[in-house]
C-alpha cells in the first residue's frame, strides 16, 4: 500500500512525487511517455533551446555594425540532434532526483479502477492512499482537420527532420508567438494568423500590440481579427486571402488529457475545462488530487509545480492555506521577450529600455517596463524586453508579499543591469524616475509612499 500514487511524471507529477517523498510518504510515480512529460520533451525545454539558437544567430547577423563579421550557416539536423540530447540529459536529471528520494518510478500506462486502486497496462495492481491525477493536455485540432504530414501540432513541428521554407501558423497566443518568433529566427518564413484584435490575446491590448510591431520589423507577416475559412492541402484561407506555405501550424490551444469514463466511475467532478479541485488540489472525492494541465487552470509548467508541492502537503497534513494565484508570472519567449504578472490595472509607471545602461550595452534597447499601483502596493507588472522572463520574478515577490512601490525603490540594485530599470519603472509611478525625463515641464513630482 502506497501513501500516494502519482499518474504522470511532468512538472507537477514528479514534484508532487519528491515533496511528498521528503515528507515522509511511501509514493509511486506511473509515467508513461517519458520523465518531464510535454513540458521536457515536447514544450519548454524543446522551444527554449531553440529559442537560444535563434537568439545566436539574431545577435550573429546584427553583430556587423559593431565590428563583428559573423557567416551563420545553419545545420538543422545538428540542431535538432543537440536539441533532443538536452531533453534527454534533463529527463535523466529527473530519474536520478526520484531515485535519490526513494521514489519508485513505474513505466506504463495507468488506468483508474477506484480512488484507493490503479491497474497497470502491464496486468499489475497497485493500492493507495491516496491519488494524484497529473496527466496533462493534448493539443486541439480545427474541427474537420486531423493533424498530419501538413497540419502539424506544437509536438509534431518538433519531431520534423528538416526546417520548412514556410510556415502559417493559426493561432497568436503564447505558442503561437513563440513559434513564429523562432522558426523566423532560424530563418523560415511565417505567417501568423490571429482571430482575436491583437496577439497574445488573454492579456491586455497594449501587450500584444508591442510585441506585432516587433515581430512585424523582424520579417513576420501578422493577421489579426481573422478566422480561418478553410484549409486546403498546405493552403489556409482567411476572408478573401489564399495564405501558401510548406506546413501549417496549430497553435489554438490544449485540452485535457483525461479519461472520463474512468473519472465517471470513480465519481470524480470535472468538465470540458478539466478536473474540479480546490486550492489545496482536491478533487470532490476525498483521497484524490488533480494538478497541472488537466485542471484547466494554468498551462504553465511552474504552476503545476507548485500545485504539485502543495497537494504533496496536503495529503502529509501539512497546514497551509492552499495555492495564492494572485502573483503568477508568465513569460513568452519570442524577440525580445514578454513577461508579465499581476493584475495590469491601476496607477501606472513606465521605463523604456532604450534608457537602460544595460540594454544599450546589449545592444538590445526593444521595448518597455510597465508597473500598476493600486491603493499603494504593487499590483502588477509587465516587461518587454531582453531577458525578461529572468526579472519578472522579482515583481511577482513584491506582488505576493503586498510591497509598496518604496520598498523596492529602497532597495539597491546593482549597475548596470536589466532589473534596474524595473526600479525606474516603478519610480515613473510618482513622476520620480531617475533616468528618463520629467514628465512634463513644470510637473511636481509627486510623493512616493
Amino acid at each position: 500500500m502506497y501513501d500516494t500514487v502519482i499518474i504522470g511524471g511532468g512538472p507537477g507529477g514528479y514534484s508532487c512525487a519528491i515533496r511528498a517523498a521528503q515528507l515522509g510518504a511511501k509514493v509511486c510515480l506511473i509515467e508513461k511517455n517519458g520523465l518531464g512529460g510535454t513540458c521536457t520533451h515536447r514544450g519548454c525545454i524543446p522551444t527554449k533551446y531553440l529559442h537560444s539558437l535563434g537568439d545566436i544567430i539574431r545577435k550573429a547577423n546584427s553583430a556587423k555594425k559593431n565590428g563583428v563579421k559573423a557567416t551563420i550557416e545553419l545545420n538543422y539536423n545538428l540542431l535538432r540532434s543537440r536539441m533532443f540530447a538536452t531533453v534527454s540529459r534533463l529527463a535523466l536529471g529527473i530519474k536520478y532526483l526520484l531515485e535519490t528520494n526513494g521514489v519508485n518510478l513505474i513505466e506504463g500506462e495507468a488506468h483508474i479502477q477506484s480512488a484507493n486502486k490503479i491497474i497497470i497496462d502491464n496486468g499489475s495492481i497497485l493500492k493507495t492512499k491516496n491519488l494524484v491525477i497529473a496527466t496533462g493536455s493534448l493539443p486541439i485540432c480545427l474541427p474537420s482537420y486531423q493533424f498530419g504530414e501538413h497540419i502539424l501540432s506544437t509536438t509534431s513541428v518538433l519531431e520534423l527532420d528538416h526546417l520548412p521554407r514556410s510556415i502559417t501558423i493559426i493561432g497568436g497566443g503564447y505558442s503561437g508567438c513563440e513559434f513564429a518568433s523562432v522558426l523566423n529566427a532560424l530563418g523560415c518564413k511565417v505567417c501568423l494568423i490571429e482571430a482575436q484584435d491583437h496577439l497574445l490575446p488573454l492579456q491586455i491590448g497594449e501587450v500584444g500590440n508591442m510585441i506585432k510591431k516587433y515581430m512585424a520589423l523582424d520579417g513576420i507577416t501578422i493577421i489579426t481579427k481573422s478566422k480561418v475559412g478553410k484549409i486546403v492541402d498546405t493552403t489556409v484561407f482567411v476572408d478573401k486571402q489564399e495564405i501558401k506555405s510548406e506546413k501549417i501550424l496549430l497553435c489554438i490551444g490544449r485540452r485535457p488529457n483525461i479519461r472520463s469514463n474512468e473519472l465517471d466511475n470513480v465519481g470524480i467532478s470535472f468538465n470540458a475545462k478539466g478536473i474540479n479541485v480546490d486550492n489545496k488540489m482536491r478533487t470532490n472525492i476525498p483521497s484524490v488530487y488533480a494538478i497541472g494541465d488537466v485542471t484547466g487552470m494554468y498551462e504553465l509548467a511552474h504552476v503545476a509545480s507548485k500545485q504539485g508541492e502543495v497537494a504533496a502537503e496536503d495529503i502529509m497534513g501539512v497546514s497551509g492555506v492552499g495555492l495564492d494565484y494572485r502573483a503568477v508570472p508568465v513569460s513568452v519567449f519570442t524577440y525580445p521577450e514578454v513577461s508579465f504578472v499581476g493584475d495590469l490595472k491601476g496607477k501606472s509607471g513606465e521605463f523604456p529600455l532604450v534608457a537602460s545602461a544595460k540594454a544599450n550595452c546589449l545592444g538590445d534597447t526593444r521595448g518597455t517596463i510597465k508597473t500598476f499601483e493600486r491603493e499603494g502596493k504593487l499590483v502588477g507588472t509587465y516587461i518587454i524586453g531582453a531577458h525578461a522572463g529572468e526579472i519578472i520574478g522579482e515583481a511577482a515577490l513584491a506582488i505576493r508579499l503586498n510591497l509598496r512601490p518604496k520598498d523596492i525603490y529602497d532597495t539597491i540594485h546593482p549597475h548596470p543591469t536589466l532589473p534596474e530599470s524595473f526600479v525606474d519603472a516603478v519610480r515613473d509611478i510618482y513622476h520620480e524616475s531617475i533616468h528618463i525625463p520629467a514628465k512634463k515641464k513644470g510637473d511636481k513630482p509627486r510623493p512616493g509612499l
